[in-house]
This record gives structure tokens, sequence and C-alpha cells, in this order.
């Protein structure tokens, strides 16, 4: 279990090629250590702006979604569905000054005003409120064109599938 490097013997030859092997070692790790990459990389930039490129464009329209060099679309609340319903989530407000509400966030001894926590509740109840409304409203139209069962959509759409009411009541 000993190195090439620590075996050293009284024979003068013996002797003179385990040192040989040390030496060879050492110049075979000091050359692969020469090919390693560095560890940071340097980049080059571009000498051309962004603001440049928009100049030299023209026209100073918006880009179309998801085009090369476009950022990624949003929308106003990522977590709210088309039809109102989801996750609330209000707007961003900085923690100093007044709120969307007219009041402080948080109290002068860092605690949260409970008349803002309030006010929150309350919004987000009227927009339950009308998320709520507004599918009702939604689902009386839909009844009232007959698109709101699956039966009706069927109908409507394919047309008769199978045996129907009077079959079954046929006594067939």
């Amino acid at each position: 279990g000993l190195s090439p490097c620590s075996r050293l013997t009284s024979l003068p030859l013996q002797a003179s090629l385990s040192q040989m092997r040390c030496v060879v070692l050492a110049l075979s790790f000091a050359a692969a250590s020469a090919f390693v990459p560095p560890a940071t990389l340097r980049v080059e930039r571009s000498a051309v702006s962004a603001s440049d490129v928009s100049m030299m464009a023209g026209k100073a329209s918006k880009p179309k979604p998801l085009s090369p060099g476009s950022n990624y679309p949003t929308t106003s609340n990522i977590q709210t569905q088309k039809s109102g319903f989801g996750n609330f989530l209000q707007k961003f407000q900085k923690a100093d000054g007044k709120s969307k509400y007219g009041m402080p966030i948080f109290l002068p001894n860092g605690n949260i005003n409970p008349a803002y926590l309030a006010a929150e509740r309350k919004e987000m109840a009227s927009q339950r409120m009308t998320n709520v409304k507004a599918e009702a409203a939604k689902t009386k139209k839909m009844k009232a064109a007959g698109t709101f069962e699956l039966g009706d959509y069927i109908a409507k759409k394919i047309g008769n599938v199978g045996s129907g009411k009077e079959y079954y009541q046929s006594g067939r």
C-alpha cells in the first residue's frame, strides 16, 4: 500500500527509478492543470444599446407577444381567471406612506394596521360578490339560450344521438 514516491530502497538503481516516477507524476499533474479552463469567463458586451436599436427601427410600435426580442406578455393579475374567480392578489403597495385604502399599512409600533386588514377583507368580499353575480347572470343567459346543460349542447351541435325520451316511454 505505499506510493511509488515513498518506496525508496537501498539499491541506487531502484532509488533513481522511484525518484523518476515522482518527477513524471508531478510533471503530468502540472501539464494537466495547464489545460483547465479559467474559473471566470470574460463576457464581451455589444457596443449598441437597446435604446439605439429601437431608435434605428423607425416606428415605435409594440412588438408582437412572444416574438424575438419581446418580453413574455403579462396580465394585470395572473392569478385571476377570465371570469374573475381565482386567488385574490392585490396590486403592489409600498409599506411606507398611505395605502390605496387611505390609511397606513403598518402602525408606528410595527404591527399591521387592523383597519387596513378590515378594508382589505371588505374589498375581497365585494370582489367575491361581483364574481358570483356575474357568474349567475352568465348561467341564466346560457339556460335561456339552451346551452347550459351538456344534453342541450349535444342536441344543438351534434343532433339526435340514440334513443330519446319517446323511446323509453313507449315501452318497446
